[in-house]
């Protein structure tokens, strides 16, 4: 698979402003690709120099949707956007209580499996190689 370098356009996220988390793409594959992103300071739930862990289930959520977009481009040569949502987390285990803001945090989303238009992801957030959070 081809490594896009540099932002997010509006091909692979609908994001913008402060609601688009992700800022780069580290490496995919078919079934998992690695980003990194940040919680702008501006963020409406940022508080002081943190933000609540539980923002690491859209960073998730975002990087997943990036997959979904980079595996179909891929895949048909189809840019077309497509909504997608989150429609349920089945576990998630929250080992810090916040994220720091304006820092490079490392999303990883494995996809698990998949009955379209539905698909099942493990994502995990980590600061310096220390995992904040994972989730399924």
């Amino acid at each position: 698979m081809a490594d896009p370098v540099g932002a997010f356009g509006p091909e692979l996220l609908p994001h913008s402003g402060t609601a688009r988390l992700l800022t780069a793409i580290v490496r995919w594959g078919r079934d998992f690709v690695e980003v990194i992103g940040q919680v702008p300071a501006a963020h409406p739930l940022a508080s002081g120099d943190r933000a609540p862990c539980f923002m690491g289930l859209e960073l998730g959520a975002q990087a997943a949707a990036a997959l979904e977009a980079l595996s179909r481009r891929t895949a048909t040569g189809d840019g077309v956007p497509r909504t997608g949502y989150l429609v349920r987390v089945h576990e998630a285990t929250f080992l810090k209580p916040d994220l720091p803001l304006e820092a490079p945090l490392f999303v990883v989303a494995h996809l698990e499996g998949a009955a379209p238009p539905l698909a099942i992801y493990r994502i995990s957030v980590a600061v310096d190689g220390l995992e904040f959070m994972r989730a399924r």
